[in-house]
């Protein structure tokens, strides 16, 4: 019995001083998420924009995390919805436009400071836009995110309204304004439509270009897109209206193409769409409406969104 005591009172020791250096552990070493004060700011340099609202910062000590934009929302750029996809690219550019290279600091909530998937949720601060979380949504390329509670919560929404007020951005209904060449320096950062003449179109880096006639403004194809634009060449000499995010790079006026249909090719009083259409039978709908004559010499192509192959089919005047 005295043999069973002893052993008994051994035990017992050995689990305390586990249990005792398991906590001491836990608290030197513990694996929780990161939590870090709202009053604290982190600078760092913005190295990719994967969408409207999240981003890879690289902070001063070289270690780089992605970033979750806190009270955002922003379409994503693989949403079945075209509509949907083109808002999510235009986010994705305004994104870029003010934020690539440039150096940001961030600001957290109280408490837990990562989401699910291990990202950064933070308020993203720029010398010249201030808070970038508040910006995107007053311009209108973001909606306000609610799912959560946040500080600026009432802010948020008071500007994501204001700005479907003054139809900014996504918000805006109808057309989008329209403009010439000459005229994109006053409009940067606008979600627009600008015609200009195709002087030449040339294949250039990760992008082609179709440079307007006086060299004031560029439309910008991807090359991963570039297979939805099989005679991209025909557009050389044309008349262009071309819609999409106008930002500038090296001073000089762009917009980056990603679908067809964001490419109008404009004849005298006739307007032709590189165009989306739901199969090829509808488009050949679209060009027996359009084209009474059989006496076609002007190219017109189209993408089918069921096979994602491009055709060609020709118009006449």
């Amino acid at each position: 019995m005295k043999e069973l005591r002893k052993n008994s009172g051994k035990f017992i020791f050995i689990v305390f001083f586990v249990l005792s250096f398991s906590l001491l552990f836990a608290e030197r070493f513990q694996l929780s998420k990161p939590k870090k004060s709202s009053s604290l700011q982190e600078s760092g340099l913005v190295t990719a924009v994967y969408d409207g609202d999240t981003i890879k910062v690289r902070f001063n000590n070289g270690q780089e995390r992605r970033v979750r934009l806190i009270g955002i929302d922003s379409p994503e750029t693989d949403d079945p919805q075209e509509k949907k996809r083109f808002q999510a690219y235009m986010a994705k550019r305004f994104a870029f436009y003010y934020l690539y290279r440039r150096t940001v600091k961030l600001s957290y909530e109280e408490g837990d400071i990562e989401d699910k998937y291990g990202r950064l949720l933070a308020y993203v601060w720029t010398e010249k836009q201030g808070l970038f979380n508040k910006f995107i949504l007053s311009e209108g390329f973001a909606y306000a995110y609610l799912n959560f509670p946040f500080r600026y919560r009432r802010e948020f929404i008071a500007t994501e309204e204001e700005a479907r007020k003054l139809e900014k951005g996504f918000w805006q209904k109808g057309r989008y304004p329209s403009i010439s060449a000459s005229e994109t320096r006053s409009h940067i950062g606008s979600l627009i439509s600008v015609q200009f003449i195709c002087l030449r179109v040339e294949a250039k880096g990760k992008f082609v270009f179709l440079h307007s006639s006086q060299e004031d403004f560029s439309a910008l194809i991807p090359q991963e897109n570039i297979s939805l634009f099989p005679e991209i060449k025909s557009l050389e000499g044309q008349e262009l209206s071309v819609t999409g995010f106008l930002e500038e790079y090296k001073g000089k006026p762009e917009i980056v193409v990603f679908f067809p249909r964001q490419i109008k090719v404009l004849n005298l009083n006739r307007s032709k769409t590189l165009m989306l259409c739901p199969s090829i039978n509808s488009a050949r709908t679209i060009l027996s409406a359009k084209c009474p004559s059989t006496r076609y010499h002007n190219q017109f192509f189209f993408s089918s969104a069921q096979s994602g192959k491009p055709f060609t089919a020709f118009l006449g005047n």
